[in-house]
């Protein structure tokens, strides 16, 4: 599945790509059959699209990241570092103990 697609959903039959670089005056029109979707870029900043043409041009032009994705990334990152915490415990443990005596 590509970003396109995941982002802004299936391309519509007969879909054209339109190429927009070439105008910079280009107005992208609202299509009352496409639900809106935000967007992000990577610095944060947002944007809604109104059509599939113009989210297709943004995800095309790099936005792309999501927050629900960046919070996916940050969880595997939280579990794999409690995961590293267990793992340094298991196998600390007896050396743990033994501290913990000596300062009791």
């Amino acid at each position: 599945m590509s970003l396109v697609t995941k982002l802004c959903g299936e391309y519509p039959v007969n879909f054209i790509k339109v190429d927009i670089s070439n105008d910079p005056n280009y107005v992208f029109e609202n299509d009352p059959n496409y639900s809106i979707k935000q967007l992000f870029d990577s610095e944060g900043n947002k944007v809604f699209v109104n059509s599939f043409t113009e989210c297709e041009h943004y995800v095309s032009g790099g936005w792309g990241f999501s927050p629900d994705i960046n919070n996916e990334i940050f969880f595997q990152d939280v579990l794999f570092y409690i995961v590293i915490l267990l793992l340094f415990i298991s196998f600390f443990k007896n050396k743990l103990k033994f501290f913990v005596k000596i300062w009791n």
